[in-house]
C-alpha cells in the first residue's frame, strides 16, 4: 500500500515538475545583466515571464536569489563601514524672498549630509540667507543642525538633535537647542516615509532685545521644555520629490514652530531644481519684532 501511495504522489507531481521549464540562456543572460539595477531588473523580468510563461517559476526563483544576495551584500557593507564612510550630500544655491521682520530678496545657500547604517540614521543640515545693500546688512540668518536616530526596530528609534541659529533681524543673536527623545516611522514605503518624534529639549538664547512680554528682563535665557518633530518624504516619481519638515519647541518662556515644504525636481544627472517655503512663528518675539517670518527659496541643487 505504501508503495502504491508513493507512486501516486510521484505520478501527480511529475506533470507539475515537467511544466517548470529552465530559463533560456539568452533570457538568463539578460536577467543577470540587469541585476544591478532594480528598476531595469523588474522590466526585464516582467518581459521574460510574458515571453516565457513556462519558465515563470524559475525566473521568480532566480529573482529571489538575486534579491537575497543583494540584501546580504548590503548588510555586510554597512556592517563594515566606519563613521566617515557612506555619507551622501547635496549643496544648493539660489535666491530667496522673505516677509516678516525682513522683507527682502537675496542669496540663499545650503548644505545637507545624510547617512544610514544598520542601526543609525544621521542628518546634518545648514542654511544661510544673506543680503547686503550699499554696505548695510539687511538680511542675515544662519542655521546648522544635526539629528541622529538609533533604530531599535525598523520603525521605532531614539532621536537626539542639536542645532544653532542666528537671526539678528528676528531679534535672535544666538540660539542653541538640544533634545533627546523617541520617534516612530508611521509610514514606511519605498516611495513614502513619515517619521514623528517627541523629545525633552533645552534651549539657550541670546536676544538682541528683551522679549515683548518681559521688557525688563536679561537678554539671555536658558529653558527646559519639549520638542515635537515630523518629516515626510514622498517620491512622486523617479525625478520629483516632495518633502515636509516640521519642528516645534515648547517651554515656559516662548514657543517656536517652524515648517519647511520643498519640491525637488531632477534636471539632469546630479543636478536638480528646488522650490521651498519656510514659515517660522515665535510666540513671544523680542520688542518691536513680528511673530511670523516666511522665506520662499528657489535654488539649484547638486547631489554628491
Amino acid at each position: 500500500m505504501k508503495l502504491l501511495t508513493a507512486a501516486a504522489i510521484l505520478a501527480i507531481g511529475a506533470p507539475a515538475a515537467a511544466l517548470a521549464e529552465p530559463i533560456p540562456a539568452g533570457v538568463a543572460a539578460m536577467i543577470e545583466a540587469a541585476s544591478k539595477d532594480p528598476a531595469n531588473l523588474k522590466v526585464v523580468a516582467d518581459i521574460a515571464k510574458q515571453t516565457n510563461p513556462g519558465s515563470a517559476a524559475e525566473i521568480d526563483a532566480r529573482l529571489g536569489e538575486i534579491a537575497a544576495a543583494a540584501e546580504a551584500a548590503r548588510v555586510e557593507s554597512l556592517s563594515n563601514q566606519t563613521f566617515f564612510e557612506g555619507w551622501t550630500g547635496e549643496g544648493e544655491a539660489g535666491g530667496f524672498i522673505s516677509t516678516g521682520n525682513a522683507e527682502e530678496t537675496g542669496l540663499a545657500v545650503g548644505l545637507g549630509l545624510k547617512k544610514e547604517s544598520l542601526k543609525w540614521r544621521h542628518r546634518v543640515d545648514g542654511i544661510a540667507d544673506y543680503r547686503s545693500t550699499e554696505g548695510t546688512t539687511t538680511k542675515e540668518r544662519y542655521f546648522l543642525g544635526y539629528e541622529g536616530n538609533y533604530k531599535f526596530t525598523d520603525r521605532f528609534y531614539a532621536v537626539g538633535a542639536v542645532s544653532w541659529e542666528k537671526d539678528v533681524f528676528a531679534g535672535i543673536d544666538s540660539r542653541f537647542s538640544e533634545s533627546l527623545g523617541l520617534g516612530y516611522r508611521v509610514i514606511d514605503r519605498k516611495d513614502l516615509t513619515l517619521d514623528v518624534d517627541a523629545s525633552v529639549a533645552a534651549r539657550q538664547v541670546e536676544y538682541v532685545q528683551p522679549l515683548a512680554s518681559f521688557p525688563g528682563q536679561d537678554l539671555s535665557e536658558s529653558t527646559i521644555g519639549g520638542r515635537l518633530g515630523g518629516r515626510l518624504v514622498w517620491e512622486i516619481n523617479e525625478n520629483t520629490t516632495l518633502s515636509e519638515v516640521v519642528v516645534a519647541y515648547f517651554d515656559s518662556e516662548s514657543n517656536t514652530i517652524e515648517s519647511t515644504t520643498a519640491l525637488t525636481t531632477r534636471l539632469s544627472g546630479a543636478l536638480a531644481a528646488r522650490a521651498s517655503f519656510n514659515i517660522r512663528t515665535e510666540s513671544d518675539p523680542p520688542l518691536g519684532r513680528e511673530q511670523t517670518d516666511t522665506t520662499t527659496r528657489a535654488a539649484l541643487v547638486y547631489s554628491f
